[in-house]
């Protein structure tokens, strides 16, 4: 057994976003991780959050929960939100989930940054 944490989440800023970074397995027990993060960056109310699961190997029920709730938050605080996903194994739980009809969906941060250019104002 490995006391090594099976997610790592850094945040950074770009001009359009605040941009949450997941690396790692997204499951039960490093769900509450992301979840913490990511709350607290809608709680200073940015311009924008993107999700970034480009790094996430393994998407478990509880990381497509925290999504979900993310989703939620953001769109109750007029946050424009959005997913990033390349894996295929990310995708395809995304997809029958049909969270993918829920959130903005994008393969890389910089067509989830070009959208929200894009978007027009609120």
């Amino acid at each position: 057994m490995t006391d090594e944490p099976t997610l790592r989440v850094r945040v950074h800023s770009v001009p359009e976003a605040v941009v949450v970074v997941a690396e790692g397995d997204l499951d039960l027990g490093s769900a509450p991780t992301l979840r913490g993060r990511s709350r607290a960056v809608l709680a200073d109310r940015p311009g924008a959050l993107i999700v970034d699961l480009g790094g996430i190997a393994f998407c478990g029920s509880a990381g497509l929960q925290v999504l979900a709730e993310l989703a939620a938050v953001a769109e109750t605080g007029d946050v424009p939100f959005a997913v990033v996903a390349d894996r295929h194994s990310v995708l395809r739980v995304l997809r029958l989930t049909r969270l993918d009809e829920v959130v903005q969906l994008h393969r890389t941060v910089d067509a989830a940054r070009d959208w929200l250019r894009r978007r027009p104002p609120s």
